[in-house]
This record gives C-alpha cells, structure tokens and sequence, in this order.
C-alpha cells in the first residue's frame, strides 16, 4: 500500500496534502451513514481530504485486479459488486447504498479486488484515496469498528447471492432485487434497463421481460422507459425468495434508528 513504509510503519495523514475541494470539518455532516457517524476528532482527520463527487450511472469505481486508487462513501445513488467471467459476463454478488462506501478490500491491505464495482443507480457522494483512508482506519478507532460492521452486511449479501443465484426462480430472485435495490437508495423508483437487469441477474435478457412482465401485470411493480416503480410493496415482497427476509433481518439487526431519526450502526 502507497501509504506504507518499508518498516511497517503506516504514513499519517498529515503527511499528504489536502485536496482543492475538500470538505471542512465545521460544514453539516455527509448524508453517508459511516461519516455521520464519526465522532468529531475522527471526522475531522477524514474531511480535510474528503471530494464532493458526482456519481453518474455506470461510473466504474474500480475495475477488476486493478488497484484501488479512491474509496467513494456515497451519500445518495447505488453501486453494484460484480462477479466478472474472463469473456465479460457478469452477476450481480452486493448492493451498497449510503450505508458505505466502495473499495473495502484497500482498508483491508488489498490493493485491488478481482470484482467490477460500478453506479447502477446515479448519486453523488465523497472520494478519498484510499491509502488515506486505511491511514485512519488502521488506528482501530470508531472508523474501525463501523467498517467492520459495514464488511459483515457485504458477506452477508455475498453469501446469499450464492445460494439465491442457485436455487431461486428468476422472478423471485427479480423481486429480491428489486426490494433490496429500493432499500440501500431509499426509494421506491429504480432508473433501470431490462439489458441492465438480465446481466445482473445473469440471465437472458428475454428471461427478464417475462419475469418483469409477470410482476407488471400482477400489480406489484410499473414500468416505462427505462424506470421501474414499485407498486405494492408487500406483493413484491411475498414474491420474493426467502434470501431478501434473510439478508434485510441483519440489515435491520445492524442498522438502528438514533436519537435524530437517522439510521445509524448498532455498536
């Protein structure tokens, strides 16, 4: 790691310069659920080298077995984890909304991940590089903790996709999807294509237009141009395989509401 001296001792963050547009300590916290969090002094190292990013649709943020240069911590949008075929096929293995952040692997000590990571819902959020970030994270405070509690939900994610991706039904594994999409942007309308879909899903896109048509004319979801809406929550829900309950009941076990009505990490 570029952060690392050759006796072991990690840089600190003092020793990189502060970026033009980075965000002040003093300005109201970031809408990501980790930054927020931070206490003030752990905030305070992170911002001086925190960038306002736009995250347009399909924004790669790190490509396989490349080094991780940036860690995005969104505030609002979707990035995709994809499992990624030597002939370019791909399948859709995590979801991360405002909850986290993009490049886990680089806190880790792993400088490149052997997945694609791309926007698949458009947002803005935070980029910092990463080196600068494991600096922190290595120093076991509070970031710490909440990145450990964040990487327990992706292999919960991860896991069942496994299991999901072998044993479910596309219209059920469609519903999941679609549920745990609308969870991690918090909203309940989705800008997504049925080409996009079928490679998250790894499917046949033809496979898709039958699955989503059957949800379409049951009543459970609406969809035009590109846009999915979700109309009956609870319908798309029965619809769905059991791995949604599964993987929402540890979001709901590890995500809790504070004191300001905000979700928060349950330490």
């Amino acid at each position: 790691m570029e952060n690392t001296l050759s006796n072991g001792n990690v840089l600190p963050l003092t020793s990189f310069p502060r970026p033009q547009n980075f965000i002040s300590a003093d300005t109201a916290r970031p809408r990501n659920i980790i930054l927020a969090q931070l206490p003030a002094d752990e905030y305070g190292v992170l911002a001086r080298h925190l960038v306002p990013v736009d995250l347009p649709l399909e924004k790669h943020l790190s490509e396989p077995n490349q080094p991780i240069e940036f860690i995005y911590f969104l505030n609002t949008g979707l990035i995709s984890t994809d499992a990624v075929t030597v002939s370019g096929e791909q399948v859709e293995v995590g979801l991360i909304g405002r909850e986290g952040f993009s490049g886990l692997a680089a806190l880790l000590d792993q400088p490149q991940m052997s997945h694609s990571v791309i926007m698949q819902g458009f947002g803005e959020g935070l980029r910092i590089r990463s080196a600068l970030a494991r600096t922190e994270f290595v120093k076991g405070g509070m970031f710490q903790k909440i990145v450990h509690a964040f990487a327990y939900l992706q292999l919960v994610q991860i896991t069942q996709s496994v299991l999901c991706n072998r044993m479910h039904e596309v219209e059920a594994r469609l519903a999941r999807w679609l549920l745990s999409s609308a969870d991690r942007m918090e909203s309940e309308s989705l800008h997504l294509t049925q080409e996009f879909l079928s490679q998250m899903l790894g499917v046949q896109r033809s496979t898709v237009t039958v699955a989503a048509g059957d949800l379409q004319r049951c009543g459970l979801i609406g969809y035009s141009r590109g846009r999915i809406h979700i109309l009956d929550r609870p319908g798309l829900t029965a619809k769905a395989c059991e791995c949604y309950g599964i993987v929402n009941a540890s979001y709901v076990r590890v995500l809790k509401k504070g004191d300001n009505g905000d979700l928060n990490y349950a330490l």
